[in-house]
């Protein structure tokens, strides 16, 4: 008999969506090994993926900006909405903490297995919440995308260790792989011949930290032809942080660019000459492993994940957290020496060829299910 999985998400409205992103691409690997069921409050492109595949979709109402005590109400409901849509299913997963929790209820009440991709990670010293704790103790499988990720938990989480799991994300390497003809795919997106096209491919949100790059980074490369490509949500007129942002660059010319959101991400990583990472807080960054498989190095800061992925492959330089002289060096470094830059790319796109194919991470995510949908029949935990 197939198993069936029940995999519960909660999307918001931004266009950028790593961790649904890194779901789709898991379901759509193992569609047809699997019968599934998305639990979703949201209408994507990406939710059509899953319809598109054969997966059944079934709604939710939540919204992570309402009042605390409506969203408790819609997790109940959404929870006792799990039972109906979830009873046959053999294993649930959820890929955020309030995915997690609609599923736990039914978890509990019938010993279903249940899964929880862990995708970002809370900062050194900041504590996960009784939220966490309680659902933490009800897993049969805590997932991590790098075993950094997974040292930064730590015992933060209360998940014995035969329970833990690292599978990295799966990367279309067709699509995103370097360009046949780079000058030609520049001139098409209006990257200057000359031009040090330097990028961030992220929604100009808080956490990744644009506001700093354009204020801190991008004024000290004035003597070289660098420019700054933002790629990603960019709204604004309803985002105190974006505007912030947009006010900042104003007096830089054209030497920070907003491109807002872009079905043509895999264009812009092969265009680019150096891809940055600067956020506050990370899992696995999905555009770092999406640059390296499209041949660009990474300028990253010391954020869950990156020195694991970079520094062994020799795919990007890794500078301390918040150090914006220190970013700002190692993009120098790079811009003096294109040989460096054409060798990091070409080691990057071998290593995301090894840790991220399709073939390679639908076996780890294949045999978890198998083990978890055999927990169900013996009726055990793991």
């Amino acid at each position: 008999m197939t198993p069936h999985i029940l995999f519960a998400a909660y999307q918001t409205d931004r266009g950028s969506n790593g961790g649904m992103e890194s779901a789709t691409r898991i379901f759509e690997a193992l569609a047809g090994d699997f019968c599934w069921t998305l639990m979703t409050n949201r209408e994507t492109p990406r939710t059509e993926r899953w319809r598109a595949g054969g997966a059944r979709v079934v709604w939710f109402g939540f919204d992570e900006y309402q009042p605390s005590a409506l969203r408790a109400v819609r997790l109940a409901m959404a929870s006792s909405k799990v039972v109906v849509a979830g009873w046959e299913a053999d294993v649930l997963h959820g890929n955020d903490i309030r995915g997690v929790q609609i599923l736990a209820p039914l978890a509990r009440f019938s010993r279903k297995p249940l899964a929880f991709t862990l995708r970002d990670t809370k900062p050194v010293g900041e504590r996960y919440g009784p939220h966490w704790h309680r659902v933490a103790r009800r897993l049969d499988a805590l997932v991590t995308l790098s075993d950094d990720m997974m040292t930064r938990v730590g015992d933060r989480l209360p998940v014995p260790a035969a329970r833990r799991h690292t599978i990295s994300s799966i990367v279309d390497l067709q699509s995103f792989r370097p360009a046949r003809d780079r000058s030609i795919l520049r001139s098409r997106l209006g990257i200057g011949a000359g031009e040090l096209a330097l990028g961030i491919v992220a929604g100009v949100f808080d956490k990744k930290c644009q506001l700093e790059v354009i204020r801190d980074v991008m004024p000290t490369l004035v003597d070289l032809p660098a420019r700054l490509h933002l790629i990603g949500d960019f709204t604004p007129d309803t985002e105190p942080y974006a505007r912030a942002c947009l006010e900042a660059a104003a007096g830089s010319g054209d030497r920070v660019v907003f491109h807002g959101f872009r079905r043509d991400v895999a264009d812009w990583l092969a265009a680019l000459d150096v891809v940055l990472v600067a956020s506050v807080r990370e899992g696995l960054a999905r555009c770092m492993i999406e640059a390296m498989s499209c041949g660009t190095p990474v300028v990253s800061v010391d954020v869950s994940s990156a020195r694991e992925v970079l520094e062994p492959t020799g795919a990007g330089l890794v500078v301390p957290a918040g150090d914006w002289a220190a970013m700002a060096g190692a993009i120098r470094r790079l811009a003096g020496d294109p040989a460096m830059r054409r060798e990091m790319g070409l080691v990057g796109r071998k290593a995301a060829e090894e840790r991220f194919s399709v073939l390679q991470v639908k076996e780890d995510w294949r045999s978890l299910y198998m083990r978890l949908s055999t927990l169900r029949l013996k009726g055990n935990r793991a």
